[in-house]
């Protein structure tokens, strides 16, 4: 029976020295090419830095700008995350529900020390460099588990679709006291591995015990008996880590980002630009010939100015100046082409201008075609990031906002003050109205209305805070939405978008009152990607209806117009 280290030490054995079919044939092991893209990224030769003849080799980076090119493209940030109202229930509640969302994801820091806008960008960075993202959650945080710490079965159809997989930690001694094991595990297995102040750690998750139904294991490099294995559990893998690809590649575990799509154009511009630069490092240097053997070999070091050379045979230059430019301009030419047809990184996509007598019909194609492949990538991201929103962001959201709270007006800009404002003073007011047509039985005036509005409206001055009830969220229905379009940049349609709304309104400036007209228009606004909310309409119940529903649970009739006694002052913490 193998021990558990030998089992896994197994596993790592093969991810080392596993090809996959279709990689390129310099990096054949999926450790290679995350390498090599590492390499890359910072302008280094994989195979050092100088030629056969000891001269420094020129990098010519040719990945960084379609990558940040690709970023920018699928660029996604919080506030394109939306949440909106199920069919049939109130925008207000999701409105709410929505904006302290976005206010927890900014201040609810990962174990990396990033929001969840700073994890965003991460993503949208990596995605494209590595073509592929591993996100993990642990203890209420999710980040990403960098590549190059990751084992796995190179040949299956994704990093999670593998049969196990081990991430690799270095570790100090507080960084193993932090994650909450066992303490005196972790002193055991510190006085036993550790090298240089650091044990090399590894989370395995398959088939590493015999006869165990555990499947994730964290144990020590080189673990000698069970005593050392720090945790084990039965763990549901999806429930932990989710993964997304650029570019899928079959029979490969990790996708294809820019730049290895860019090796081989990397390796030919690197090469031109070598060969180029031998050519100058010849045509810099200044030779003569003759056929006089008496004369100075070395004409800089063996003569000095203003000498007079008697020489039996002419001195005449040889010829190294560089012939063969046009070429290596041709080949410049055809690569970056190429380049931008790969990654769809083309001069109107980048901001670059054009070169000089590009038709504007080949830009306006080019950018369209590009923006079509960008948009079917951000719409792959959009949702994957919904996935990750519902199944970890949320739940721990509602979990940390469960129980009664405040929320500081502060944390709201002028215009969601105005608006918050007036949602509390609709229910304040709304409340005050039910609570006098239930003591007095009828109807109140406008007046009375205006004064009890502007009571209200003095006492919220004062208001610092607003409180949110004990589990107010439990019953929102609501739905996520990430917006996909890049609508920030489409000024255009959305002031078509603006004028067509102030035309429906000043064409029938009823429509917000009747509550079916009122209920369509709510709806084509939340379908144009506009918020009903944005309109800051106060949405007060008429009398009527407050007293219908008033008579119908005391029963009786409603009174004539009578004065109404003056509310109560209340406390200036709001509740909604």
């Amino acid at each position: 029976m193998n021990t558990i280290w030998e089992n896994i030490d197994k596993k790592l054995y093969e991810y080392q020295n596993t090809s996959v079919e279709l990689n390129p044939h310099f990096a054949p092991r999926q450790a290679d090419v995350i390498n090599l893209i590492d390499s890359y990224w910072m302008s280094k030769y994989r195979d050092g830095p100088s030629d056969s003849s000891g001269y420094k080799k020129a990098f010519y980076n040719i990945i960084l700008k379609p990558t940040y090119v690709a970023s920018k493209m699928v660029d996604l940030d919080t506030k394109d995350i939306r949440v909106m109202a199920e069919e049939g229930q109130s925008y207000y509640p999701a409105w709410f529900f929505g904006k302290e969302l976005k206010l927890w994801m900014k201040n609810t820091k990962n174990q990396n020390g990033q929001s969840f806008g700073q994890l965003l960008n991460d993503i949208v960075y990596q995605l494209p460099k590595y073509g592929h993202v591993l996100l993990k959650k642990a203890k209420g945080s999710v980040f990403i588990v960098p590549l190059q710490s990751v084992r796995n079965d190179p040949t299956a159809s994704g990093i999670l679709k593998s049969d196990w997989m081990a991430i690799e930690h270095n570790l100090t001694i507080k960084e193993m006291k932090s994650q909450g094991w066992d303490e005196n595990k972790v002193k055991l297995v510190f006085d036993k591995y550790n090298e240089k102040g650091k044990v090399k750690i590894f989370e395995f998750i398959g088939d590493a015990k015999d006869n165990s139904k555990n499947n994730y294991f964290i144990v020590p490099e080189k673990c000698e008996t069970e005593e050392y294995i720090i945790f084990q559990d039965k763990i549901k893998v999806e429930d932990y880590f989710k993964e997304i690809k650029w570019e899928d590649i079959p029979k490969r575990a990790i996708g294809r980002g820019q730049p290895e799509k860019l090796f081989e154009n990397q390796i030919a511009k690197n090469t031109d630009e070598n060969l180029f630069r031998t050519g100058l490092r010849w045509s810099s240097k200044h030779i003569y010939q003759s056929r006089d053997e008496s004369l100075a070999k070395n004409m800089l070091t063996d003569i000095e100015n203003g000498d007079l050379l008697t020489a039996l045979s002419e001195i005449t230059p040889i010829a190294v100046e560089e012939r063969n430019l046009a070429a290596y301009q041709a080949s410049a030419v055809k690569w970056d082409k190429n380049t931008a047809d790969t990654t769809f990184a083309y001069e109107s996509i980048s901001g670059e201008r054009p070169p000089a007598g590009t038709p504007l019909g080949t830009s306006v194609l080019q950018s369209q075609q590009a923006g079509a492949f960008f948009d079917l990538k951000r719409e792959d991201l959009g949702m994957f990031l919904k996935e990750v929103i519902f199944d970890w962001i949320i739940p721990d959201f509602k979990k940390d906002k469960k129980r009664a709270h405040k929320i500081m007006f502060g944390e709201f800009d002028e215009d969601e003050i105005d608006k918050l404002k007036g949602l509390i003073l609709t229910n304040k007011l709304n409340e005050s109205l039910f609570s006098n047509i239930k003591k007095n039985g009828r109807l109140p005036n406008t007046n009375e209305r205006m004064i009890l509005k502007g009571i209200l409206q003095e006492k919220l001055k004062n208001d610092k805070d607003i409180e949110i009830p004990e589990n107010y969220y439990d019953d929102v229905k609501y739905k996520i939405d990430i917006v996909i379009t890049n609508e920030q940049i489409d000024i255009a349609s959305r002031m078509t978008t603006l004028q067509t709304i102030l035309q429906i309104i000043g064409s029938n400036p009823t429509i917000l009152r009747d509550k079916v007209t009122k209920k369509v228009f709510y709806k084509l606004l939340d379908l144009t990607g506009i918020s009903p909310i944005d309109l800051n309409v106060e949405e007060e119940m008429p009398l009527e209806d407050m007293a219908g529903q008033m008579m119908a649970q005391r029963g009786g009739s409603i009174a004539g117009v009578q004065p109404i006694a003056t509310p109560q002052q209340t406390t200036n913490s709001q509740t909604i």
